[in-house]
C-alpha cells in the first residue's frame, strides 16, 4: 500500500478537491490511519505502507521504524535518485537540480490531465501563472456589472466586462498582451501574438495522448471532443515531456521534481557537484543520510 504525500511528491499526485493545496498536512496521523482501516479491513500486518514524498534521509523518519501503530513501513526515494550518474535524464536538467532554492518546486494545476503535479518553479511555470493572471469574466451581453464593451484584444467579437477589469485588459494590451483568448469558465487571458500561435498550434497538432484532455478538448469517445472550449491556460504535456527528455531546454519546459529537490543545494554530500552512481547514492541512504 502506498501513501503519496500529495503536497511533497514530485510529477501528478493524488490531492484531492477536498484538500487545500496551501495548506499540507502532517503524514504521520494519515498514514496511521491508513494502517487502522487496513486492521478492520483484516488485511495481513505483513502488508507494509510505502510513504512516497518528501523523503531525503532515513534518519529523519526514525519514529516511524518499529512502530506499531504504523506497523511495517519502507520509504520510496523518488527526487534523488534523479541526480545519478545512470539517471537517463538530460545533464542540464541534473545540472538545473543542483541549483535550487527552497519554494522552487510549484505544486500547480495547469496540467491538462487535471490533476495537481509538482514541478520547478521555472520560466515556462511562471509564464502560467502570469497567463492565468491576466484573466477577466466576461459576459455576451450586459449585464449585473458586465457593462462595459471589451474594446481590445477580442476584434469585432462583443463580450461585455466590469469597469475595473476593462482597464486591466487596456493595460495588458499596451505591454503586448493583445490577444484574447476564451476558457472554459468563461473567463479570457489576454496573451502575446507569439504565445497565441503557439497555443493554437499545440492545440492543432494534439495526438490524442490523453484520454481525457483540458488542453486540446479531446477525449477518448465516439465523438472524440470533452464538449468543452480547449483551455489555454493549461499546455501540450506530451509536447513538453518529449521535449525535455531528449535534451530539451530544463527553462523552457515542464520539469517534474519533489518538493525536497532544493536540498541538493544544501546536501554536503552534493558538494562541488558530486554526481553519485546509483550504488553511492543507496550506500549513502542506508547510513540514514
Amino acid at each position: 500500500m502506498v501513501y503519496e504525500d500529495p503536497w511533497l511528491a514530485g510529477g501528478h499526485n493524488g490531492l484531492s478537491n477536498a484538500e487545500d493545496p496551501l495548506a499540507p498536512q502532517d503524514p504521520y496521523p494519515r498514514v496511521a490511519e491508513l494502517r487502522a482501516t487496513m486492521r478492520e479491513l483484516g488485511v495481513s500486518e505483513s502488508v507494509p505502507i510505502v510513504m512516497a514524498g518528501g523523503v531525503w534521509r532515513l534518519d529523519e523518519w526514525a519514529n516511524w521504524l518499529d512502530n506499531p501503530e504504523l506497523g511495517q513501513v519502507v520509504f520510496q526515494f523518488g527526487t534523488r535518485p534523479l541526480l545519478t550518474q545512470e539517471s537517463p535524464i538530460p545533464q542540464a536538467w541534473k545540472e538545473r537540480l543542483l541549483h535550487l532554492n527552497e519554494g522552487d518546486i510549484l505544486l500547480h494545476k495547469f496540467s491538462p490531465t487535471g490533476f495537481y503535479s509538482s514541478a520547478i518553479r521555472n520560466p515556462y511555470l511562471r509564464a502560467l501563472e502570469t497567463r492565468s493572471e491576466r484573466q477577466i469574466a466576461f459576459s455576451t451581453t450586459a449585464t449585473g456589472d458586465h457593462q462595459f464593451a471589451l474594446d481590445v484584444g477580442v476584434g469585432s467579437k462583443r463580450f461585455f466586462v466590469t469597469g475595473g477589469d476593462l482597464l486591466h485588459a487596456r493595460e495588458w494590451h499596451g505591454a503586448g498582451f493583445t490577444g484574447a483568448l476564451k476558457t472554459p469558465d468563461n473567463t479570457l487571458v489576454f496573451v502575446t501574438p507569439a504565445e497565441r500561435a503557439t497555443i493554437r498550434k499545440d492545440q492543432a497538432d494534439c495526438m490524442g495522448c490523453l484520454s481525457h484532455c483540458g488542453f486540446s478538448a479531446w477525449k477518448d469517445t465516439d465523438s472524440n471532443s470533452t464538449g468543452r472550449l480547449a483551455d489555454p491556460r493549461s499546455f501540450c504535456i506530451q509536447k513538453t515531456l518529449q521535449d525535455i527528455v531528449h535534451g530539451g531546454d530544463p527553462e523552457q519546459n515542464l520539469a517534474f521534481a519533489g518538493h525536497s529537490a532544493y536540498r541538493f543545494s544544501s546536501d554536503p554530500y552534493y558538494s562541488n557537484g558530486f554526481i553519485p552512481t546509483v550504488k553511492q547514492l543507496v550506500d549513502r541512504i542506508l547510513t540514514g543520510a
